[in-house]
């Protein structure tokens, strides 16, 4: 058996390394060709080039390499055809991976599977009109989503996320601390400002600016600072070395919020991971104008982070654009860190629990019987 799978961000290489593990727990000898990153060519995948190329954040920065991005779908597109696999995965990247499945439709007879629904429920609904006629299967990381496409007779299944089968649901906290060869005694806080270039520019600054306040006015607090390895291009030891509060992680941030005590994160997957993790938490989210005025007026969720909008309620702090800046990130640290979160915490375990699904055989059974 031969699939295909295409992968545009580093959430998704962890996705699509779990499920060429759980593919291989029924057939061993599947050859995976595609595009991915580190942790799926580990597990034996051929990529045709680093997805690096396009990993684009919003909707006014891909159209900056546009060109660079259909010239290299097209060629993606072309090395399928030729290669003639028995189904095709597109793991999450709609606005990428959905484009390959129309024209693979239209071209060949190769089954195309959407791992990762689209959030149709957050934004641009009428998409969901479409689906059938170029998808055979949704792989659902949220049981409402099978609903919703049910509705639109559209075949889906529930396979739960991967991160809430793998992370515990009690996290010792004591245990992580020592894991990292972290101080007990200190206060630490976890920074994760998310992991596109784009991303990272647009919050590290006023994290930094934060970091360097504590460390005159709060010795106690020791911040951790996780970053993808795809970061290690900015040299930020090398910057940084005048803030001896900072501590930096590479592609670690499971170990880094389960040890933590305290985070602050970028709006995207590794808010759901820090509501696994147990750490009480604010969200930011701070991009370029002309993007946030677009997506303001095509998003129906009043929320921005994955635990307030599955939790379909507020349980964590969101601060979005200019809200994001030293004084308010001062400010809302103080009170997350000097308020009761046994709430938000109990929200964060009910959380898990919803998104458990152990049924792992449910990815092939989908695969042979389509």
């Amino acid at each position: 058996m031969k699939i295909a799978i295409s992968v545009g961000e580093e959430s998704g290489d962890i996705l699509g390394s779990d499920l060429i593990d759980s593919l291989r727990d029924h057939k061993n000898d599947i050859e995976f060709i595609g595009l991915g990153g580190e942790k799926m060519k580990e597990k034996g995948l051929k990529t045709l080039f680093p997805f690096e190329e396009i990993s684009k954040m919003g909707l006014i920065e891909p159209l900056f390499s546009l060109k660079n991005l259909l010239r290299r779908r097209k060629q993606l597109i072309d090395y399928i055809i030729d290669e003639q696999p028995d189904v095709f995965i597109g793991v999450d990247s709609p606005s990428f991976n959905l484009g390959i499945s129309k024209r693979l439709k239209l071209k060949t007879k190769i089954k195309t599977i959407q791992y990762v629904c689209p959030q149709i429920w957050a934004w641009r609904k009428k998409r969901i009109k479409k689906f059938s006629n170029y998808l055979d299967h949704i792989f659902c990381l949220y049981k409402f989503e099978t609903e919703i496409l049910k509705n639109h007779n559209l075949e889906s299944s529930f396979v739960g996320h991967p991160l809430a089968k793998k992370i515990e649901l009690e996290i010792n906290k004591e245990k992580y601390k020592d894991h990292l060869n972290l101080d007990r005694s200190k206060i630490h806080v976890a920074l994760l400002p998310g992991s596109r270039d784009s991303e990272i520019k647009k919050h590290i600054d006023d994290l930094l600016s934060m970091v360097s306040h504590y460390k005159n006015h709060n010795p106690k607090i020791k911040f951790i600072l996780a970053l993808t390895k795809n970061s290690r291009k900015y040299c930020f030891e090398e910057k940084m070395k005048e803030l001896d509060n900072l501590s930096i992680f590479y592609d670690d941030s499971k170990n880094v919020l389960s040890a933590c005590d305290f985070s602050i994160i970028a709006s995207g997957t590794a808010t759901l991971e820090a509501a696994l993790c147990k750490t009480p938490m604010f969200v930011i989210y701070k991009t370029n104008f002309l993007s946030y005025f677009i997506l303001s007026r095509l998003i129906y969720s009043k929320f921005i982070s994955l635990p307030n909008i599955l939790s379909e309620k507020k349980i964590v702090k969101e601060l979005l654009q200019s809200q994001v800046n030293f004084d308010n990130l001062v400010s809302e640290l103080d009170i997350l860190m000097n308020e009761d979160n046994e709430e938000m915490k109990l929200n964060f375990e009910n959380l898990h629990r919803a998104l458990i699904n152990d049924n792992q055989s449910k990815f092939f059974s989908v695969i042979e019987s389509i």
